[in-house]
């Protein structure tokens, strides 16, 4: 049985400015540099203890080495117990935020990376 999500992968065109985009600009912790068979990737997350990290890998090199991959970006929701602060603080940081919205369950804002793969953010009142 599988007992929990722990990575989702990320692939990017220039993995050094993805790396630099979620630690500087997102607010999240660089949990890990990795190098294997030449293949360079960046494990991210809120947090360094986080359950889930996303896992940030050369689209290039990954078609290279394995063409049938579909390398498309995942659309994931992350939550924020603030998200007005979250909003401004990513604001203030340059990221390209959607305006909040609220859709009735759920208050929400879209952002969007420098290569523009969007990702959202809803409010979880903890």
């Amino acid at each position: 049985m599988i007992d929990s999500l722990g990575q989702v992968v990320v692939y990017v065109n220039d993995i050094e400015q993805a790396a630099k985009f979620w630690k500087d600009q997102v607010g999240f912790e660089l949990v890990e540099r990795q190098e294997n068979l030449g293949l360079v990737s960046y494990l991210v997350a809120p947090k360094k203890d986080s359950q889930v990290q996303i896992v940030l890998q050369d689209k290039a090199q990954v078609a290279e080495l394995s063409p049938e991959l579909d390398l498309g970006t995942p659309s994931f929701l992350m939550e924020s117990a603030d998200l007005d602060a979250t909003y401004q603080f990513m604001l203030d940081r340059g990221v390209l935020v959607m305006p909040i919205v609220d859709l009735g369950l759920m208050r929400v804002f879209n952002f969007s990376d420098l290569e523009e793969n969007y990702f959202a953010i809803r409010e979880v009142k903890k």
